[in-house]
């Protein structure tokens, strides 16, 4: 699930999962988003708490052209599961 909320804000439905390690230490993480597609957090060090989490985040989305999509999330809520959208 993914809302436009105004300008490049958008609203995403997903997962928090980790993308990268130092050693056995998580040091980045994405959301795996309903829409199928990864975001990587670009706040992600508030996220490491949130690993495996359904999260819906609202934030500033950034696309590029090779398919790079990332968010810098401004709020979110933990939800129970996907369904519970």
């Amino acid at each position: 699930m993914s809302k436009k909320t105004n300008g490049n804000t958008e609203m995403l439905v997903g997962v928090v999962t980790p993308i990268e390690w130092d050693g056995d230490r998580v040091s980045e993480v994405a959301l795996f988003a309903t829409d199928d597609e990864e975001y990587r957090i670009e706040n992600g060090h508030k996220f490491f708490d949130f690993v495996q989490q359904c999260i819906e985040a609202t934030g500033s989305v950034h696309r590029s052209k090779k398919t790079f999509r990332s968010i810098s999330i401004k709020k979110f809520k933990i939800v129970e599961s996907i369904s519970d959208i």
